[in-house]
Parts: C-alpha cells; structure tokens; sequence
C-alpha cells in the first residue's frame, strides 16, 4: 500500500514536466515554422522587389 501511495503522489508531478515538456517542444516547432515561414517571405519580397522596378 505504501508503495501505491507513493507513486499516486508523483503521478501530478510527472504530468506537470510531461505537459511541460511536450509545451515547449511544441512552442520550439511553432517558433521554428514562424520564422522558417519569415524567411521565406522575405526572400520572396527581395525576388520580386527587381521586377516590379521594370
């Protein structure tokens, strides 16, 4: 019994760093997404900037 008790006790514990282990892998990819998706723009604004000059 004392051994049951004991894991009912870590098991908050153990999802509060899996729920903030998965947050912050998930925030990682969206940061990385934002910024992949920024770069993107900006070489496509720099690809079409020229052209609209002609």
């Amino acid at each position: 019994m004392k051994i049951l008790k004991s894991i009912l006790n870590y098991i908050p514990l153990a999802t509060f760093i899996i729920f903030v282990v998965t947050d912050g892998i998930i925030s990682l990819a969206s940061a990385l997404i934002f910024v992949i998706s920024t770069i993107g723009l900006l070489i496509n604004w720099k690809r079409k900037k020229p052209a609209m000059k002609n």
